[in-house]
């Protein structure tokens, strides 16, 4: 007996049902490897730029305002990408975004390459944001819509295991191409071209991803939703029972009623606090290492070790978020992640350098695994979605101010000790 024959008479099935029904299947499991190959790769064309700023600084003459501004441009594209083509997406389907945003923004970052100063870079990285915020949108969106709705956030939440493996194959471009001299000078514009290579991916999303059966009931092409669920679930579904899930509409207003403005304002004093810390911290992190804090281990080693402490960090955050609730593991993450910055900032020593830059990515990776189901158990659910888009619009836009102060800061002090203790108080702070 098929889900919808089992529904009563007159009714229709939703595509919600008939994933709840369905469970997990070999689908989920490649589904959830090429979408997280896809953030892998998001990341690490958004951290990319960070590890070629010496090289800018020099060549171009930048002050610490010019190196944030290009620091910046890639995530201000990224804004105006998930506002705009996130939308979109809305309208003519998940996957078709995630195709061409893919395209779009391998395309630009090997268009980078040709850049000839930095209001040429600036564009060019500004532009292959513009794919890369569609990307922090869609594909995320097109998981969920693939997954059994009694698993969905759980599985969701390991979606960002994945940006850590972005930040090690930055790494590993850079040292490959800028710590080999590979191209002498113009070692950076070989790394931009070979960082163009998740273009590929368009056609591996081709081959394995189909549309969401969501946009397809919505879309009123429910025999394309019934095979889709077919390919998923391996059940078949009458096309003529299929309808999509609905909710009831939320107004984003709600955010600012009396009984929730308070929730909502702390709220985005944290996600603010995440983003200015993450984005300034580590888009900056390849410069201070290799122009201020110059220890005998190797650069690259350093930058691979701050990846590699971001893994058991949002580990334990998910484990003690079980365990003690989300809020203590928030705030515990916060001020130890900010504390471990200011040491960072201060030390003096290769030994303490090395255990404070481990405990960064720990507790500010582990603070975005709490952040998560923090959030989402503060607003109705009905409000939940609203509440998160309202919550990524405004960290982004912090993201963005993150990099440049950092750079005002540099310039306005003359190193990067205070623009370090900036970002790792407005991390505890949060």
């Amino acid at each position: 007996m098929t889900v919808a024959e089992a529904s009563p008479v007159g009714q229709g099935v939703d595509v919600e049902e008939v994933l709840r029904e369905g469970g997990l299947s070999a689908f989920h499991r490649r589904a959830i490897l090429v979408t997280g190959a896809a953030w892998t790769f998001v990341a690490m064309e958004i951290l990319l730029v960070g590890f070629v700023q010496v090289l800018f600084a020099a060549t171009w003459h930048l002050n610490g305002t010019w190196q944030g501004l290009i620091n910046s441009s890639a995530l201000a594209g990224s804004l105006a990408g998930s506002l705009v083509l996130g939308r979109i997406a809305d309208r003519i389907g998940r996957r078709t975004i995630f195709q061409y945003a893919i395209l779009w923004y391998a395309v630009f970052t090997a268009v980078t390459a040709a850049a000839w100063g930095p209001w040429s870079v600036m564009a060019f990285r500004f532009l292959a944001g513009l794919g890369l915020g569609a990307m922090l949108v869609v594909d995320p969106s097109m998981l969920a819509e693939y997954l059994p709705p009694q698993r969905r956030g759980r599985l969701l939440v390991f979606l960002d295991f994945w940006w850590p493996v972005g930040l090690l194959v930055a790494v590993g471009l850079s040292w490959l191409f800028i710590g080999h001299q590979i191209g002498g000078a113009d070692s950076w514009r070989w790394l931009f071209l070979t960082a163009s290579f998740p273009a590929f991916m368009t056609f591996v999303v081709r081959r394995t991803l189909p549309e969401s059966p969501y946009f397809l009931a919505r879309a009123g092409r429910r025999e394309e939703a019934a095979e889709v669920l077919a390919a998923i679930t391996g059940r078949r579904v009458s096309p003529e029972a299929l309808a999509a899930a609905g909710e009831p509409h939320a107004s984003a207003r709600e955010l600012a009623s009396p009984a929730l403005r308070r929730t909502s304002a702390l709220m985005v004093a944290v996600w603010i606090a995440l983003n200015v810390s993450y984005y300034g911290f580590f888009l900056w992190l390849p410069f201070v290492l290799q122009a201020e804090k110059q220890f005998t281990i190797d650069v690259y080693l350093l930058l691979a070790l701050s990846a590699l402490s971001q893994f058991p960090g949002y580990a334990a955050a998910i484990w003690l978020v079980e365990r003690i609730g989300r809020k203590p593991t928030l705030a515990a993450f916060l001020l130890l992640g900010g504390v471990s910055g200011y040491v960072f900032a201060a030390a003096g020593s290769q030994a303490v350098l090395v255990a404070a830059l481990f405990c960064v990515g720990f507790f500010n990776l582990g603070a975005w695994g709490a952040v998560y189901p923090y959030t989402s158990e503060l607003f109705p659910t009905r409000l939940r979605s609203s509440a998160f888009g309202m919550l990524e619009g405004v960290g982004k836009a912090a993201a963005i101010a993150g990099p440049y102060l950092f750079g005002n800061l540099r310039d306005a002090t003359g190193g990067t000790f205070w623009p370090l203790t900036f970002v790792a108080l407005v991390m505890a702070a949060g």
